[in-house]
């Protein structure tokens, strides 16, 4: 992933920075490999979010993959105490792991799967590192395109073993597979009007939840987001797609169901996982 330019100092040396690199190396290769670790609090201690939020960039850029975007986790309150943060994380993505809908994954192949719904925005225009932060309506001017969405969230860390939170921070905030499905047309006015969310199991409904569960607007997460990248000197490219944090629904992914997220007035999106 050669297109993440980290800015000076990023992953520079400090007196156990061996031990940050090995804890670099074991993310790294377990996201290559489709497999789960455990130990990591051991090989290198996380004190704090922004040395979580830097790893993350470098777990990224070792992994060596084409990068397709961004997510954004913890856009609310109940959301921040399940997954144990103070505020919204972010982890990025990969062009690999992105596919339209209909979709079908193998469960087999992947890690303690959580289907959510969300909404991806794809940018038009970059929004490059600046000092000045940047508006909502900037953010929003910088947006070509929103879809419905369906993240299958993964973590390199079993469900039943899970470490301090900061070091899922490291992996990604469970950075998984975007199934992307129907485009919203004149998105702004629709997400502003709110849009109900419902996801269905073999027909039988899983959960409801709103556009509004995202920070009471997407939008706002992505501006969140844009502006956590500039401050850390990243940019945001043409052609990102960002999505956009859940709509208060998880539910784990079991082999032999077809999942559909139902987005009120906008359409559906299928997943069949086999």
């Amino acid at each position: 992933m050669t297109d993440l330019v980290l800015p000076p100092g990023a992953a520079g040396a400090s007196p156990d920075s061996a031990r940050r690199g090995e804890l670099v190396r074991t993310l790294a290769q377990a996201r290559r490999q489709g497999r789960q670790v455990q130990g990591v609090e051991a090989i290198y201690a996380i004190d704090d979010e922004e040395q979580a939020f830097r790893l993350m960039l470098d777990v990224a850029l070792a992994v060596g993959w084409e990068r397709q975007g961004w997510k954004i986790a913890a856009t609310n309150r109940m959301l921040q105490r399940k997954l144990r943060t103070q505020g919204p994380v972010c982890g990025a993505t990969f062009r690999r792991f992105h596919q339209r809908a209909p979709a079908v994954l193998r469960r087999d192949e992947l890690l303690d799967p959580v289907i959510e719904c969300e909404f991806f925005f794809k940018l038009g225009k970059p929004l490059p590192p600046r000092a000045r932060v940047y508006g909502e309506d900037e953010v929003a001017e910088a947006i070509g395109a929103v879809h419905a969405g369906i993240e299958v969230a993964e973590c390199r860390y079993p469900r039943k073993a899970l470490p301090a939170a900061w070091y899922v921070y490291a992996d990604g905030f469970a950075s998984g597979r975007y199934i992307h499905g129907p485009a919203i047309s004149d998105w702004r006015a629709r997400l502003d009007q709110g849009i109900d969310v419902t996801l269905w199991r073999n027909g039988q409904r899983l959960g409801r939840g709103s556009s509004n569960d995202v920070m009471g607007h997407p939008l706002r997460s992505v501006h969140w987001l844009a502006n956590r990248l500039r401050a850390a000197g990243v940019p945001l490219r043409a052609g990102d797609v960002i999505s956009s944090g859940s709509c208060n629904i998880l539910a784990a992914a079991r082999a032999g169901d077809r999942y559909m997220a139902d987005f009120g007035g906008v359409g559906s999106v299928v997943l069949d996982m086999v």
